[in-house]
């Protein structure tokens, strides 16, 4: 009330003898709140339409939403030819100005500072890289700063926290649906914030709006208690209102403690098991603690059930045959499946018997709906007690590794599938497939989606594909796949050459298989990414540079996937690309999978 009527004249109440309405005003700031990042949402989603449109009229909008099955025969496999790629367009001043425009945002977007080289970080470095990385790039960390950036400026305009810091357990609140919608893995309606992203790469923005209501929490709670203290007023921090804000504000820390990278990465069922059964105790808390939380729970709660039910609707449960490749990595054909993937997207699965039924874990679809016979092709790799059991699961048919082994027959849950590579190889016309341990898979699926791309006329002509592997021994169970996957490009007239680089080579380092001789080059040491980005780049002829031509190369997509480190190393490699160069070339296209928790 900032007025009184005293006789019909309304005589302005002083600003320090006014009462501070927090009931009326801070819940208009939860409004203005959400009303700033469905805002972001909406035009994140207007940016892309034309991504939307490019995908609904090629097809692949409609390719890769719910795996479908039948029990009818496979048809015959459509015999590959020669397919002659699509010629390269010249550019002019405005096409390149674009790209070099596009360049200068990438270079910004891209680069990842590294950790400094202390023994501290030697334990989060994969043998396959070089060294520690922090786990944002730029973008990621302005990302960050502008979400935090945002809530405080909420908490803290027009109020004065030290006498009433209601205002940010209000915003935080209104935080709930951002964080529930960031966890979501079902597709939404609309896409979130870049419509190249799936859920696994805006995570990092869950993690941090979930730490960034952690803040918001925890500076309402202590300068109430602050408050209580001060005045002496003790009686309040044993009332039941601060004590069920207590609770609450316990299980949400237990929350942010039990989602820390070492948890995640050492203990991870301790950390889904802490996750899911905290934030429903942190729901139900928040809730007795103030009414006010009720509305804010059940939209979380909405967009909670949203989820399952369109996850429900893609849960398949089939047969599966398992193979034990060699002594480490175990095939995974999941047969009577006609399509409703492409090849980089993954799945959840979840072998139903044992301990299997209560752990999922995701595996990147490796093979084409139309590339072989009728079926999904997943690799697991031994990593830990779930693969080890599956790949003993696998050898109890026979104790051998063979070839021609049986397999062994088991009912799974598949859940998907999701991401995948959102690149068009197509356009461009060299691709660079880097791929780190067991990332080879992602790096497969990358050469199924090469090959299709070719085949629809694409101007794609030179695949170069660089393996770090630990040893021989994961090369000599995947050489088959290979080699078939660089024959069929051979038909089509696509270029595929492998390079191959061990972190633990034998000595002395043995001859390449026959049936990679040709197409292969083997290294005993780990690469310098940024020396492979630069060798595959396209760049024009010196007479058409001498020319003045307008001509210039078909344009580079890299592809990294594997650990963290190896993934940060291509980012930080395509960003320290020349702008010149990256516009002389056509451009350059990146695409990170990182295979971390």
């Amino acid at each position: 009330m900032s007025s009184v009527n005293l006789h019909g004249r309304y005589i302005p109440i002083p600003t320090q003898f006014q009462v501070y309405q927090s009931y009326t005003v801070d819940p208009q700031w939860q409004i203005t709140f959400t009303i700033i990042w469905t805002s972001i949402l909406v035009f994140t989603t207007l940016l892309s339409l034309p991504y939307a449109f490019r995908a609904v009229g090629t097809g692949r909008w409609w390719q890769a939403w719910s795996i479908t099955e039948s029990d009818t025969p496979s048809r015959s496999s459509v015999v590959e030819e020669h397919v002659e790629p699509a010629p390269i367009p010249e550019t002019n001043f405005f096409s390149r100005s674009l790209n070099a425009g596009y360049a200068v945002w990438q270079s910004a977007a891209l680069f990842t500072p590294p950790l400094p080289s202390l023994r501290v970080w030697k334990y989060q470095v994969a043998d396959c890289c070089r060294r520690a990385y922090f786990s944002l790039s730029f973008s990621q960390i302005f990302i960050v700063l502008a979400y935090t950036g945002i809530v405080i400026a909420c908490i803290v305009k027009g109020v004065d926290l030290t006498s009433n810091s209601n205002r940010a357990g209000f915003v935080g609140l209104a935080t709930l649906p951002v964080i529930l919608t960031l966890s979501l893995k079902s597709p939404l309606p609309v896409p979130v914030f870049l419509p190249t992203l799936s859920y696994e790469h805006y995570n990092f923005l869950h993690r941090w709006a979930g730490r960034v209501l952690f803040l918001a929490v925890t500076i309402h709670g202590s300068l109430w208690i602050n408050q209580f203290i001060y005045y002496k007023e003790y009686d309040e921090l044993s009332a039941d209102k601060t004590i069920r804000g207590l609770l609450a504000y316990g299980l949400l820390g237990g929350i942010v403690i039990t989602s820390l990278k070492p948890v995640r990465r050492l203990c991870y069922q301790v950390f889904w098991i802490a996750h899911i059964s905290l934030f429903v105790g942190f729901f139900a808390a928040i809730c007795y603690h103030t009414p006010y939380a009720i509305p804010w729970v059940t939209a979380c709660a909405g967009i909670y059930a949203y989820d399952l039910v369109v996850r429900m609707i893609r849960f398949r449960i089939k047969d599966a045959i398992l193979v034990p490749v060699d002594n480490t990595l175990t095939m995974v054909h999941i047969p009577d499946c006609n399509s409703g993937w492409l090849p980089t997207q993954h799945v959840n699965l979840r072998i139903l018997r044992g301990t299997g039924l209560f752990e999922s874990h995701p595996f990147t679809i490796t093979n084409a709906p139309s590339s072989s016979s009728r079926g999904i092709t997943l690799y697991a790799k031994v990593a830990g007690d779930w693969t080890r059991r599956v790949h003993n699961m696998a050898r109890e048919v026979v104790q051998d590794v063979l070839v021609n082994h049986p397999g062994k027959r088991v009912l799974c849950m598949l859940d998907g599938p999701y991401g995948g590579l959102k690149l068009d190889l197509g356009a461009v016309e060299s691709v660079l497939l880097v791929g780190g341990g067991s990332g080879i898979t992602f790096v497969l699926g990358s050469i199924e989606e090469a090959l299709s791309a070719r085949k629809a006329g694409g101007r794609t002509r030179n695949v170069d594909v660089a393996w770090v592997v630990r040893d021989l021994s994961t090369i000599h169970a995947l050489a088959p796949t290979l080699s078939h996957l660089r024959k069929r490009a051979e038909i089509i007239g696509l270029r595929i050459q492998y390079q191959l680089y061990l972190t633990d080579p034998p000595s002395p380092l043995p001859p390449i298989l026959d049936s990679l001789r040709d197409c292969s080059t083997i290294s005993p040491y780990r690469p310098e990414v940024a020396q492979l980005v630069r060798a595959a780049l396209p760049l024009p002829n010196a007479k058409d540079v001498e020319a003045a031509s307008e001509k210039h190369g078909g344009g580079l997509a890299v592809v990294a996937c594997g650990p963290e480190g190896l993934v940060m190393e291509g980012k930080n490699a395509v960003a320290g690309l020349g702008i010149g160069e990256r516009v002389a070339c056509g451009g350059v296209h990146f695409h990170a999978e990182t295979y971390a928790l």
